[in-house]
């Protein structure tokens, strides 16, 4: 007799050896071919046998609490999770991330299955702590972690949930083209692609973004490239914000603090559904320049997102831009708010693509004509801690 009338979901994944089988046929094959990458066999075939003694460990210490279903993580889309649901993931960070996406409210479990090999930041449990956790979890003992979650929308409708970050750029990661709007200018650039971080995801690839550009401007002196290439005078008013920015700023004397310049989530709503494009006109307020020369952020401000997995701003980064005589370097990087989305509009005429966490086959087409919208989501995943 179960313990409680509940459904227990464990999340799964593919070992790397699993997957290298699936395309190899036999063990043999696989051996040859890892090997032949000059890959370690023994490491592969260790990893596989630790992942699975933990999850049968999992399946065994949890299976008299509740009705136990077991899932791949690549059934996740098309499962249907019941309101009273217990998730426990059991797997990397990444499974983790990809399973909230699909959940309404449901409280996640994660299970590190091999601390030696995974720091498992979402991952605060060991196998044989996952009966006890759960006991906690529905006696409400344990503390859940509210996760902030990005979403991208485009003209047709069609969006997309990130619970770390959102990729904006070409398929193959060569050079892409789009014209990224923020805080009431725009800017063309050529790039390899936009990272969109949530406060979750700040510790991951946008942790890499920020260390590998402060590793470079401490390490390069003046102006290398000569200062003509910053093209800063492409960057334009954005003429679909401009005017409602317009009316508050005019308001304000030029000595206003400079962060309140947004504008709330209806009117970039309404902004984005807009058909027409206006014809750029370069900057003229003084004021909407005043607004935009705060560009640095220290780090009092960026600690309210950084690590900060309930945090209500996103972070965007924009990977390598180049700088030339029609593609500029000036919005490369600022924070996404609930009154600041962040729009960007692809110049690609074709491989523009939108992912989330690092699942590239699970992506929104994003060519010529195409403009993102990319805001906090509503939706909120729930993490046991």
């Amino acid at each position: 007799m179960k313990k409680y009338e509940i459904r227990i979901v464990v999340i799964t994944r593919e070992t790397r050896l699993e997957k290298v089988l699936a395309s190899q046929n036999t063990l043999s094959q696989a051996r040859f071919y890892i090997r032949q990458l000059g890959s370690d066999f023994e490491e592969y075939e260790e990893e596989h046998r630790q992942y699975h003694a933990s999850l049968q460990q999992t399946r065994q210490d949890v299976e008299g609490l509740g009705n136990l279903q077991i899932l791949e993580r690549k059934y996740l889309p098309n499962f249907i999770f019941a309101p009273d649901d217990i998730v426990v993931v059991v797997g990397q960070d990444g499974l983790v991330a990809n399973t909230i996406k699909y959940l309404d409210n449901q409280p996640v479990i994660g299970i590190n299955p091999d601390a030696s090999r995974w720091d498992g930041v979402l991952l605060p449990f060991t196998p044989k702590d996952a009966a006890k956790i759960i006991h906690e979890t529905l006696a409400r003992k344990r503390k859940i972690e509210e996760v902030t979650m990005a979403k991208v929308r485009i003209q047709n409708g069609q969006e997309l949930l990130a619970v770390n970050d959102f990729f904006i750029g070409q398929r193959t990661h060569t050079s892409a083209r789009y014209i990224i709007k923020h805080s009431g200018l725009k800017e063309p650039q050529s790039s390899s692609g936009v990272i969109v971080s949530t406060g979750l995801g700040s510790t991951g690839w946008m942790k890499s973004v920020i260390a590998g550009a402060s590793r470079i401007s401490t390490s390069v002196i003046g102006h290398p490239y000569g200062g003509q290439q910053e093209s800063d005078h492409l960057v334009r008013e954005d003429d679909k914000i401009a005017p409602q920015r317009a009316a508050r700023l005019d308001e304000m004397s030029l000595e206003a603090p400079s962060g309140d310049y947004g504008m709330d989530a209806s009117a970039a709503e309404d902004v984005f559904l807009e058909v027409a494009e206006p014809a750029p006109a370069k900057l003229s307020r003084p004021k909407t320049l005043r607004a935009q020369k705060k560009s640095a952020f220290g780090v009092s401000e960026l600690s309210k997102v950084i690590g900060k997995w309930g945090s209500q701003e996103l972070l965007f980064a924009v990977r390598e831009p180049f700088p030339s005589k029609t593609t500029g370097t000036r919005l490369i990087f600022g924070k996404i708010s609930p009154d600041e989305p962040l729009r960007i509009e692809s110049l690609m005429g074709e491989n523009g693509v939108i992912f989330s966490d690092g699942m590239e086959s699970d992506f929104l087409a994003f060519n010529s004509g195409t403009e993102a919208l990319i805001t906090l989501a509503d939706k909120r995943g729930h993490i046991v801690v």
